[in-house]
């Protein structure tokens, strides 16, 4: 998460930024949403979890969302890097 969000400090939404590596849940997901990442691959837990964890991922997604300030996804897409930043 760190790398995530040092990288996109520094190159903002310029380029795409996937974030991969420990994605077992929705709440690991939307963290590195929140650092910067357009993208988030959950491969390993895909195959431990089955064809059911990609449906319980955007549940859970879709209701972080919802609880959010953000109106879309792509708002909250680096908004910690951003607050980050301001301080």
């Amino acid at each position: 998460l760190e790398v995530l969000s040092r990288l996109y400090a520094r190159v903002g939404d310029r380029i795409t930024l996937v974030g991969v590596g420990g994605v077992e849940s929705a709440e690991d997901a939307w963290r590195r949403i929140l650092a910067g990442a357009t993208l988030v691959q959950g491969y390993s837990a895909f195959i431990y979890e089955g064809p059911f964890y990609a449906r319980a991922i955007h549940k859970g997604l879709a209701a972080r969302l919802a609880a959010s300030p953000y109106a879309t996804l792509a708002e909250a897409v680096g908004a910690e890097t951003r607050k980050k930043a301001a301080l």
